[in-house]
């Protein structure tokens, strides 16, 4: 004679036994669902946290750049420059100079760096979003302007009058040959600029960029027509990035360097990366160790229990379909507490979102950011479900091997 898992399970678990079952798994599935939900909310904060730092980058950094493999500046002639322009999913190219400056305003100085642009860069960046006062202008019927992080203005004391064009910077860069220390006032190229407009990124970049146009750099440092520090380019599609930096590395050879966003800002996002994933790890230890809390109701239940597994075994039912019914019960307790874990925790992401009840006081952001990815959370369910119903099994095939007969 054969008992049916059923009937055995409405024997094992009967109205009399059901309360104290109910709070073993109860207290259980709080645990699992108290560490899921905290699985959820870090890894939202940690991709909240490199959205925010690239959005940042972003701003100066386009989509791929190429820069010479030595030394400070390049040269591409225009079949190379077309070649480029043709590759598969680039949409816009833009030459860039960049190099060391000192800049003066009415006696004060400070050194920034230059960053001669072409009329196609405000394009293929975000820069003209980050201007706090003025505007960004580069040139105007042949006068050139310069715009500068916040940063520097605060450093160089300029005011912010309505008329910011008024303001004339001295821009000065050593020329090339000659030593400061032998020929001090006579080795430096000085220029005088308008400003045009402020912008603000982040402290770093605030009090290290000023931007004027190509052809004002190029005059002041001594460049050629075609030379260059960088040449940088959009892409249509971000998933398409590593193909074209492929086919450019490919095309250009080794004397070139093809440097996607993420290769130019490799250490922001690797230490973003390795405290999500070391987090997913300890959060994981924490999740084992709540899985003994599992397995500890269902010692308690099996002990419990073992006079009616004796009876239930006497009259047929086998040993198998008894541990079926036990891990059952392991695997609901970790499946209904990642469900509440779940909710919960997409519950504070989305109201953080909303509301920013976690808020960030003179910071770049008004509160702290957060992303929610749906590969995370598949991650963190599958890990949750894999780890209970892995320890579950285990211990129930013990626990009736030692506890029947």
């Amino acid at each position: 004679m054969n008992v049916p898992g059923f009937i055995a399970r409405r024997y094992l678990f009967s109205k009399k036994s059901r309360n104290v079952i109910n709070i073993i798994s109860g207290i259980s599935m709080f645990v699992v669902a108290c560490v899921t939900a905290s699985m959820i909310c870090i890894m939202s904060a940690f991709n909240g946290i490199e959205e925010l730092v690239e959005g940042l980058f972003t701003t100066f950094d386009a989509d791929i750049s190429i820069t010479p493999a030595k030394g400070k500046s390049m040269v591409f002639s225009e079949d190379t420059l077309d070649l480029i322009a043709a590759v598969q999913y680039v949409e816009q190219t833009s030459q860039i100079i960049e190099d060391d400056a000192i800049f003066r305003y009415q006696g004060n100085p400070t050194v920034a760096k230059i960053l001669g642009v072409d009329s196609a860069y405000a394009s293929i960046t975000q820069i003209q979003s980050k201007i706090v006062n003025g505007e960004y202008q580069i040139s105007s019927s042949g006068t050139s302007f310069a715009t500068l992080g916040y940063g520097i203005k605060t450093e160089l004391w300029l005011s912010n009058p309505t008329d910011i064009s008024s303001q004339l910077l001295s821009v000065s860069t050593p020329i090339r040959g000659k030593k400061l220390s032998k020929y001090r006032e006579k080795a430096l190229n000085t220029e005088a600029i308008s400003v045009s407009g402020i912008f603000s990124v982040n402290a770093e970049l605030d009090v290290k960029y000023v931007i004027v146009p190509i052809h004002f750099a190029r005059n002041i440092l001594g460049y050629s027509s075609t030379e260059m520090s960088r040449l940088d380019i959009s892409v249509d599609a971000d998933e398409n990035m590593l193909e074209v930096k492929k086919e450019l590395q490919s095309l250009l050879g080794e004397n070139f360097k093809v440097l996607t966003r993420q290769d130019k800002n490799a250490f922001v996002h690797q230490t973003n990366q390795s405290e999500k994933w070391a987090t997913f790890l300890i959060l994981t230890f924490i999740l084992v160790i709540a899985a003994f809390n599992v397995l500890a109701s269902l010692t308690m239940l099996i002990i419990e229990k073992r006079a009616d597994i004796d009876l239930l075994r006497s009259i047929g039912m086998t040993k198998s379909k008894i541990r079926k019914i036990f891990t059952f019960q392991g695997v609901a307790i970790n499946a209904i507490g990642a469900f509440i874990g779940l909710l919960i925790g997409l519950g504070l992401c989305l109201l953080q979102i909303q509301f920013g009840l976690i808020e960030l006081p003179d910071s770049v952001v008004p509160s702290y950011p957060i992303s929610i990815k749906l590969e995370d959370i598949l991650l963190v369910i599958v890990t949750v479900m894999a780890i209970g119903s892995v320890f579950s099994l285990l211990m129930v095939r013990y626990l009736v091997r030692r506890f029947t007969h």
